[in-house]
């Protein structure tokens, strides 16, 4: 039975800056839980006991969260201190502490996939690696499978940057004689099932560095046998981009990631932290979710579909509605944020508004009446006022 798995956590994040140019993305909270966390519950979930994870970029703030949170789980959880050039050479470089077959498992998207009936699903089948899929309707931004029914796969291509290439890349695939029936609308989802003697390929090649651009496309050109799992309707996002991630927060909120939750003890639609003080004349429309140590002054509206993190302060009549404000952050009384997505440690004054789908990095400050226009982005610890003493409203 296959019980290690290496989880991918090195990734810069770009399209998610600026959140993550102070954070890195398997930290960026989704339901107040870093997306990181999601994964390893959902490991130990499956009966998981030794997890290594692989990091490179704001690596030390990883490697602190996992000693800060370990006693959370039942598992060995492992980060050791590695400079990968990529995602194949950060398992190269962690084979000392891979025993048997395993799995590798992305540590910066969202999924409730059944990892068990997956690793059980590569051992049946008994190939050098096997690749969980899931349908989605444009394969643009992922890597694209061509599978015949039998479940082995034919044609690999790591993202296809235009429809044409997709089609002619279809169109010079080699389809085995005799095969009436193959699937090419299934995408790579990052997470693979892989025997251990893969790890011999990768010392004997050093030059593979990427799994889907390079392993994958070698170990077919050289007859090795890939299989793929579908994944069928599992939930699965890569929270890449803002709008995915406000997007996968509300998922979480809806019930649709299940068995992930987020943070705290639900009632009625909305989940509890701890230590929370609310006000009289406070609405608050489900589904919503509060962390620890929260006060929302009188008067405030917030939801539905809004997420307040850890230490928050939101003052009297303020209106949060479909947005997320990360922890220890202060909103002062009559704000109102709409579909945005405040990073940690920023300071709203009063009467500010924040317009919809607008990105406010760390430590930011919006000074009073200043208006953020839709689409805005502002840099981490930036300053914005309004120009002579504020726009009118």
């Amino acid at each position: 039975m296959i019980t290690t798995a290496v989880v991918l956590a090195g990734g810069k994040g770009t399209r998610l800056r600026p959140l993550t140019l102070t954070m890195p993305k398997p930290l960026v909270p989704v339901g107040n839980i870093p997306i990181l966390d999601h994964i390893l519950a959902l490991l130990q979930m499956y009966g998981f006991e030794k997890v290594i994870i692989a990091v490179n970029y704001l690596g030390e703030m990883i490697r602190s969260h996992i000693l800060t949170n370990i006693d959370k789980y039942d598992m060995e959880i492992l980060v050791p201190r590695i400079r990968p050039l990529d995602t194949a050479d950060a398992v190269r470089k962690l084979r000392k502490f891979i025993d048997n077959d395993f799995l590798v498992v992305m540590g910066d998207v969202l999924t409730n996939m059944n990892l068990r009936q997956f690793a059980e699903y590569h051992e049946k089948k008994g190939g050098m690696a096997t690749i969980a899929l899931i349908e989605v309707p444009s394969l643009l931004d992922f890597g694209a499978i061509i599978m015949g029914e039998n479940g082995k796969i034919i044609h690999f291509i790591e993202k296809p940057n235009t429809p044409e290439i997709y089609i002619i890349s279809l169109a010079y695939t080699r389809i085995p004689r005799g095969l009436s029936k193959f699937y090419s609308n299934l995408a790579n989802t990052g997470f693979y099932a892989l025997s251990y003697k893969i790890l011999d390929i990768l010392d004997d090649n050093p030059y593979l560095m990427d799994w889907g651009r390079h392993v994958f496309p070698w170990l077919l050109e050289n007859d090795y046998e890939i299989y793929g799992w579908d994944a069928g309707e599992a939930y699965w996002t890569d929270v890449g981009r803002p709008f995915n991630y406000l997007n996968a927060n509300f998922d979480l909120l809806s019930g649709e990631i299940s068995p992930l939750k987020p943070y705290g003890e639900e009632k009625d639609g909305i989940w509890l932290g701890r230590n929370i003080e609310i006000d009289e004349n406070v609405v608050i429309h489900p589904p919503c979710a509060l962390g620890d140590n929260v006060i929302i002054e009188k008067n405030t509206i917030i939801g539905p579909y809004s997420i307040i993190g850890h230490n928050v302060y939101v003052g009297e009549g303020s209106n949060i509605e479909r947005s997320i404000v990360m922890d220890n952050t202060r909103i002062e009384s009559f704000v109102n944020v709409t579909y945005s997505i405040l990073a940690k440690n920023i300071l709203i004054r009063k009467n500010a508004i924040i317009k919809g789908f607008s990105v406010i990095g760390e430590g930011v400050t919006v000074e009073s009446k200043y208006i953020v226009k839709p689409n805005t982005v502002l840099q981490p610890h930036s300053y914005v006022a309004p120009v002579n003493a504020g726009e009118k409203r």
